[in-house]
């Protein structure tokens, strides 16, 4: 054996000091433990594993829920907690976007498929007690489409995009639905089972009016126990639940702001699962005896959008130069600890219907100078000016540290000559903003819902997704051109040509450059060892019901 200190790892050095830094601050009194951040108190109880009990899960996540309506919400925090409480018409199979029967046990279409027929579960009940059945489905998405309905809301977020090509809803018989669509629609199908079209228990709805969001009622697994907004959300076990109840009892999610109050109460088994783990602490997890990662290429982009309806940004050439300033290899090795790949559009690689334009943007800081010169001897860009980058300050999944990206993007378009005043908010806050237009430029990012490309290229291109308030479109770009192929690529019914349409449409999108695609990331979510079923699929989020303590 060599004398030599050096035998011992510098990686178990960091994370025997890691470990006794954790256990310090877990051991100490809650009050005692402070945000890094912004000097908070934040809670961090030592809680040793398993003291909550074995038929608990507690999760900890950067941000609540918005609302837990699933027909007002777009964030994952919202919808992760509303996949619990409710059910679709149909469902994805565990891990993938694979359809399987959900509430609905059989369906067919016909007259060329513009009518879908369902055939639904019998026997299954709301949490109220109230019967599920074909009044209810029609009740759930006729508050979505029509306007005069007592209880439409007009932020229902997917409607006018996805689901607007609907039609009619009728309720055949008590068990039988039937859903008319204007016109051929290939993503239908992968829709249907989709969180906003999640059916609500009419009487919740009558019974809550507005305040429903927060009293929310469905057929799923989990039920709503209570919500202490900002801090947790508890729910309780379905033991009626029609798929079988799940092995856990209470499904606790905690909002936990900080990454590494996050982690410390992760090790001191006061939760059981993390989210958004900062990348730099990715090995201490691996490294870690009672700690698992669990990991998957996400279906994900995050995305540098530019305001096409504010000067500069309406001219085509100031966007290719932002595209030219930005650097994206080091914000994905440093910003990302190498989780991620850098984008070259909006589809990830893994995503069916990807395409690989033959001259992608590269890094060329003088290229952009040259585009940006000539835009401003035209008068269409000025070097005096300053513009709003706004960003949000809570983690997502695929941006885990976004003011660090943030300014990396702001140093990237300084140095070519874009100034820029960097606008930073919690990701509510940020989404109104963005989703409002008040930005010049905003960094945000999707993950996509259903598999299917045009979840990304229609959702977050097409004209008819850039209506001011409610914007999913954050760049606001309305071409006439990428209109038509996108809609031909909804009403193929043919595979080989809806690949096609959407070539066509990444290179225009490619031309019009609205966005500079920035990273492809990693989902990574920290657990503890003795947890079985932890499936993560492939919109970043767990399956609860299949969660168990072998």
């Amino acid at each position: 054996m060599s004398g030599r200190r050096g035998n011992i790892s510098p990686v178990r050095v960091a994370l025997s000091v890691y470990l006794g830094a954790i256990a310090a601050l877990a051991a100490c009194d809650p009050a005692d433990a402070l945000d890094a951040a912004g000097g908070q108190v934040v809670a961090t109880r030592a809680v040793r594993p398993g003291t909550h009990g074995a038929d608990t899960l507690i999760v900890g996540r950067p941000f609540d829920a918005i609302w837990l309506d699933p027909a007002r919400v777009t964030d994952n925090e919202s919808v992760e907690v509303t996949e619990q409480i409710y059910d679709r018409l149909l469902n994805y199979r565990p891990g993938t976007h694979e359809i399987e029967p959900g509430l609905a046990v059989a369906w067919e279409t016909s007259d060329g498929g513009r009518v879908w027929t369902f055939k639904l579960r019998p026997g299954v009940r709301f949490h109220d007690g109230t019967p599920f059945d074909a009044d209810a489905v029609v009740f759930s998405f006729e508050r979505q489409r029509d306007p005069n309905h007592p209880f439409h809301r007009d932020d229902f977020q997917y409607w006018g995009g996805t689901y607007h090509n609907i039609v009619s809803i009728e309720a055949v018989d008590e068990l039988t639905v039937r859903i008319t669509i204007e016109e051929p629609y290939a993503p239908f199908e992968a829709n249907m089972a989709m969180f906003p079209v999640a059916i609500v228990s009419p009487a919740a709805v009558r019974k809550w009016g507005d305040d429903y969001a927060e009293h929310p009622v469905g057929t799923g697994p989990f039920r709503l126990a209570s919500w202490t907004r900002g801090d947790r959300i508890v729910l309780e076990r379905n033991d009626d639940y029609w798929g079988g109840a799940p092995q856990i009892r209470t499904l606790v999610f905690r909002t936990i702001p900080d990454a590494r109050q996050r982690l410390i109460a992760l090790e001191s088994g006061a939760i059981d699962i993390a989210y958004s783990i900062q990348p730099e602490e990715l090995q201490f997890v691996q490294l870690h005896p009672d700690l698992e990662l669990h990991r998957r290429p996400a279906n994900n982009v995050a995305y540098l959008a530019m305001n096409t309806r504010h000067p500069p940004f309406d001219d085509v050439r100031v966007r290719r130069a932002a595209n030219y300033a930005i650097n994206k290899e080091p914000i994905v090795k440093l910003l990302y600890q190498g989780q991620a790949i850098a984008a070259e559009g909006p589809l990830p690689p893994t995503q069916w219907g990807y395409h690989r334009v033959d001259e992608p943007y590269r890094y060329d800081p003088a290229r952009a100078r040259e585009l940006l010169a000539a835009a401003a001897a035209d008068g269409r860009f000025r070097y005096d000016q300053t513009y709003t980058l706004y960003a949000p300050s809570t983690p997502r999944p695929y941006l885990p540290n976004p003011q660090g990206v943030a300014r990396a993007v702001r140093a990237n378009l300084a140095d070519v000559g874009i100034k820029t005043e960097l606008v930073v908010q919690p990701f509510d806050r940020h989404l109104d903003s963005v989703r409002r237009g008040v930005h010049d430029l905003c960094i945000l990012g999707w993950v996509g819902d259903n598999g299917d490309p045009d979840n990304f290229l229609y959702v977050l291109f097409d004209r008819n997704n850039a209506r001011v308030g409610s914007a999913r479109n954050v760049a606001f770009l309305d071409d006439a051109e990428l209109h038509g192929l996108l809609v031909w690529a909804q009403q193929s019914q043919d595979r080989e040509e809806r690949e096609h349409y959407y070539a066509r449409a990444q290179r225009l999108i490619h031309e019009l450059a609205p966005w500079v695609p920035l990273a492809h990331s990693q989902v990574n979510v920290a657990a503890r060892r003795d947890l079985a079923g932890i499936v993560i699929g492939p919109s970043g989020q767990i399956d609860y019901k299949e969660v168990r303590r072998p």
